[in-house]
């Protein structure tokens, strides 16, 4: 596909480099692809870059739109050829590097500016990019290795389809971190490994033991000695890295399998080097490793049906998430901290639609689909009294007891249960009025007194007296008790003794 100079409007320069000069393209698009495009026109070599850069357009044309998308993913490879008059090539089209992939700094002038963050800066100490002004914290460990495992993975790609990338090296390489992406630049020097006129650079430091000069045929075999570079510089940053070779640098970084697999791609022997999809599947292995996915244990929705207003319950049980997303038909998704929410959400959806959630971490994301939460609504009612319907009741006149005395005159009396006896009247008053005092009673004479008396005569004369006198004394005492016992003395009793 070409298109033509005059079609492609506003341009505005972006930089500059030996061989072209290339400009962010402000009024085109191509056709069904509003992917934002750069123009590199040439400066020199026109015709070897005229026809290595028909080369790329052809294959990417080539490619089926599932490989042409991952192709587009993973690098800014040529779109399109550009005609300044037709029938002559003066550059070509090529995806913009997205924003994601550019660092901020301040110019000379103290103004605020933005680069593409080159890969170089992975292998820099912090005091070097603190002086190139880059903004890019330490990468860590895990990120390294992905980005690295996306770029094998291209290259890997490339070599599939029979073609080589050739001028490898971390200056061809854009990134970000957030998430880890890369893309590879200056693709228009690939070339097929058909094509025997093809002649490709090497950056300096990165040149293949077999290729020592400027020009010497390349091929996937010297690809994969500069992935080994790439893997073993981007592992081991610091002073050095961007020149060394040694794989005993890496000690501690890889383990056995990835140490081992590294010192063959590093080898001067071609023959022992391993393929670039054998370098991405270790990558992947461990990478995988690294950055599990999160897990959802359990999630599921308590209440698809509820009346409008009434909250929605969804229980989940979730791992290694470090957000969860909650998805109800064309509503805004809500963002929630698992940490917040760890046994599951309840809330009050504005619409019906199907319930999403999506847990994520820095890594991946896994999508749980919940079904179809419904919605209903209650019927309108008024529940104002004035509009309450009434309710007709016949008259009743009030109700009016009759006095207990009246209703009961005439009536015959009932006996009821046992015969009830009526208590007299005591009348305590006019007993205690008609009480008298009465004489008192003559007490005999103690029948002891003239017992004491005798004491002093003979004892048993005394004695014997004192016992007589004692019988009759209480003889006389029993006869005058019984006699005031009679009443009238006309008794019929033994009366006076025996």
């Amino acid at each position: 596909m070409s298109v033509r100079e005059a079609d492609l409007g506003s341009l505005t320069y972006i930089a500059e480099g030996a061989f072209a000069k290339v400009y962010k393209v402000e009024g085109y698009t191509m056709p069904g692809d509003r992917a934002p495009l750069a123009y590199k026109r040439f400066t020199q070599a026109y015709d070897q870059q005229a026809r290595s850069a028909a080369a790329t357009v052809a294959f990417r044309d080539g490619l089926s739109s599932r490989e042409r998308d991952d192709l587009d993913r993973f690098s800014t490879w040529p779109r399109a050829l550009v005609e300044d008059r037709p029938g002559n090539v003066s550059g070509l089209l090529m995806a913009l590097i997205p924003q994601e992939l550019f660092s901020r700094y301040l110019d000379e002038n103290g103004a605020l500016g933005s680069r593409p963050l080159l890969m170089e800066y992975l292998i820099s100490t912090a005091e070097q990019r603190a002086l190139a002004q880059v903004d890019l914290d330490d990468v860590p460990l895990t990120e390294r290795l992905i980005l690295l495992a996306q770029l094998v993975y291209v290259i890997a790609r490339l070599h599939r389809h029979g073609w080589v990338f050739g001028d490898l090296s971390f200056r061809n390489v854009a990134f970000g971190v957030n998430p880890p992406r890369l893309m590879l630049l200056d693709c228009d020097g690939a070339a097929s490994l058909t094509d025997d006129r093809r002649s490709q650079a090497s950056t300096p430091f990165w040149q293949p033991p077999e290729c020592p000069h400027a020009g010497d045929r390349q091929d996937d075999v010297s690809d994969v000695y500069k992935l080994g570079l790439a893997i073993l510089r981007c592992l081991t940053p610091g002073k050095g890295a961007a020149t060394t070779t040694s794989v005993e640098r890496l000690a501690g970084e890889l383990d056995d399998e990835g140490a081992g697999l590294l010192a063959r791609a590093l080898s001067r022997d071609r023959a022992v080097r391993p393929a670039a999809r054998e370098l991405y599947a270790y990558l992947k292995r461990t990478v995988t490793r690294r950055t599990a996915p999160p897990r959802v244990v359990r999630m599921e929705l308590l209440t698809p049906y509820r009346v409008r207003g009434q909250d929605v319950r969804v229980e989940w049980e979730v791992e290694d998430a470090d957000e969860l997303e909650v998805r109800v038909g064309q509503a805004a998704p809500v963002t929630l901290d698992p940490a917040a929410h760890p046994g599951g959400y309840v809330f009050r959806p504005a619409e019906s639609g199907r319930l999403v959630v999506v847990a994520r971490n820095r890594y991946a994301e896994v999508t749980v689909d919940l079904g179809d939460l419904e919605l209903y609504e209650l019927p309108p009612f008024d529940a104002s009294m004035a509009r309450l319907p009434r309710v007709p009741a016949p008259r009743l006149e009030p109700f009016r007891p009759p006095v207990a005395a009246a209703a009961l005159r005439g009536r015959p009396r009932i006996t009821v249960g046992s015969e009830v006896v009526t208590m007299p009247s005591l009348g305590v008053f006019r007993f205690v009025e008609g009480l008298r005092p009465v004489d008192p009673v003559p007490m005999p004479p103690h029948p002891l007194r003239g017992l004491i008396a005798a004491v002093g005569r003979d004892r048993a004369s005394a004695l014997q007296e004192a016992v007589t006198r004692l019988h009759g004394t209480v003889a006389a005492g029993v006869a005058r008790r019984s006699a005031g016992g009679t009443g009238t003395g006309q008794g019929t009793g033994t009366g006076g003794g025996s």
